[in-house]
């Protein structure tokens, strides 16, 4: 009886582990194929919550409605970007834009193809490894591959840095690009002509290519030939104006300001006898005054190479109000750098009647020292320099304003930056080290007054990749660590391993 009984469940233990081996042989047999076609038929299943490394519906919906083909070059061969595991939800995401009709993805390695970057460079682009170019019907769009992710990090006492979460945020980019370039959607920004300014092909051929490099589009307009201002005006330059605005442009450019337009006054001193009526009026209505002069150093150590009117700057700090346009290039002074202005008129807040709309503020000022009554004073002065007798006044004593910047509520947030020099951005100037500072403050403002990756905007949301960690602070709490996450799995292990070879041999 003994035997037969035993005999049973020597039985029964071979049918459970015949049943066990079967289900093993069928999971391998179903995941395996699987596994195969769709390593085959590049199937990608995305489990993430942000769906990383899948298309957003509004790519998807945007990409399979577009009827013209766009060309898409991007400077990085996609088997190299393949081995970055980082770069895995860029690389998925190129894959399925390369899979659309109308979208020519063509990849390519920079050092074996320096051929198709001195083609794409014509287009006036600084281009990078990396960085994404896009044409459709003539028009080009360019994005850069520091674009497609923004890092959240963290630093502990040794100054090591910790990435705590990462943000790929490229999918809006590159489907903005693509729609900017096949519908004609432009940042553009006009040069006014007419009263002998200074002209984008014969001055500032290289801002103009910084600009394009940031996708704004520069263009010249004669205010004499229109009755409105464009509807692709994101802002207007006004650089060294010989003559003042007539009536009528004064009021195109009113009405387009009062719709919340944008303008640069870039004015240098002109010896001309004249004033800018019209112009000293429009910056008059934004709570800005403009000194007939030009700006000299009297401090032999703050000017440069015997000129005092090529001097040492400070920047104002605007950390205090809500905005701030100077952060980026204080930090630059923080680094080493130094400000300088060279041959500049000043301006000053306007003394009218009290208007809150305004918010006013100074960017650039002559350098100033406290004196023994806690005052600014300044060593700087501004000599009489053009305008009418009336106007000839010596300013000294006091910091000098060079550049500052206004915005009016009243006008659905208008915004005005000016400067008293428009020679800082032209072609011999604009590479110089010692403009560093006014060509970055002004591509600062013009950011704040427009910022172009607006039209490359199509709404699709930031897509989070979390980086988990642990952070352990002391011997005894690792090897707490170690005993939950690794000695305890095993005991529970070989336990279940002896229970199952009780049963097993009993």
């Amino acid at each position: 009886m003994e035997q037969q009984e035993k005999k049973f469940k020597n039985l029964k233990n071979r049918k459970f582990t015949a049943y066990a081996v079967i289900l093993v042989a069928l999971a391998l047999a179903i995941a395996i194929p699987i596994n195969l076609l769709a390593s085959r038929l590049n199937i990608i299943w995305d489990m993430t919550p942000s769906k990383l490394y899948e298309l957003s519906d509004t790519t998807k919906n945007y990409l399979e409605t577009l009827d013209k083909q766009v060309d898409f070059y991007f400077l990085l061969d996609m088997d190299t970007l393949a081995t970055d595991d980082n770069s895995m939800a860029l690389y998925y995401s190129l894959k399925q834009y390369a899979e659309y009709e109308n979208i020519n993805f063509i990849d390519f390695d920079t050092d074996t193809h320096p051929e198709l970057v001195t083609q794409l460079k014509e287009d006036g682009y600084n281009l990078s490894v990396g960085d994404m170019v896009f044409h459709c019907e003539g028009r080009t769009k360019h994005v850069s591959g520091v674009n497609m992710y923004q890092y959240e990090v963290s630093y502990d006492d040794d100054n090591n840095r910790t990435v705590e979460a990462a943000y790929f945020r490229g999918e809006n980019y590159i489907t903005g690009a693509i729609n900017a370039v096949a519908t004609g959607r432009e940042a553009s920004v006009y040069f006014l002509s007419g009263h002998g300014e200074k002209t984008l092909d014969n001055d500032y051929t290289v801002f103009n290519k910084n600009m394009k490099n940031s996708n704004y589009n520069a263009k010249e307009l004669n205010l004499a030939t229109v009755t409105e201002i464009p509807e692709d005006a994101t802002m207007l330059v006004v650089a060294a104006p010989k003559s003042d605005f007539t009536n009528d442009e004064t009021r195109v450019i009113n009405n387009y300001l009062e719709n919340g337009g944008n303008i640069c006054f870039l004015m240098s001193p002109n010896e001309n006898t004249i004033a800018y009526k019209n112009i000293e009026s429009i910056m008059n209505s934004f709570g800005i005054g403009m000194d007939y002069d030009i700006v000299a150093e009297t401090d032999t150590s703050l000017y440069v190479s015997g000129d005092p009117y090529t001097y040492r700057v400070s920047i104002v700090r605007n950390e205090d109000t809500d905005i701030d346009l100077t952060s980026e290039v204080a930090d630059m002074t923080d680094n080493g750098y130094y400000a300088f202005m060279s041959d500049s008129r000043s301006f000053y807040q306007y003394f009218g009647a009290e208007d809150t709309s305004l918010q006013i503020g100074s960017l650039l000022q002559t350098v100033s020292t406290t004196n023994n009554y806690g005052e600014s004073v300044s060593s700087a002065v501004g000599e009489p320099y053009g305008g009418t007798d009336a106007m000839a006044e010596k300013l000294e004593g006091y910091p000098l304003d060079l550049a500052m910047y206004s915005i009016s509520s009243s006008r659905n947030n208008a915004k005005m930056f000016v400067i008293g020099n428009a020679e800082f951005i032209d072609d011999i100037n604009v590479a110089q080290d010692y403009m560093i500072i006014p060509v970055y403050l002004m591509l600062s403002n013009m950011t704040w007054m427009y910022n172009s990756d607006l039209i490359l905007d199509m709404g699709i949301a930031d897509k989070e990749r979390n980086y988990d960690s642990i952070k352990i602070n002391s011997e005894s709490a690792a090897n707490t660590t170690m005993i939950i996450f690794i000695t305890v799995p095993v005991i529970v292990g070989l336990v279940g391993a002896g229970v199952w070879l009780k049963r097993r041999y009993s």
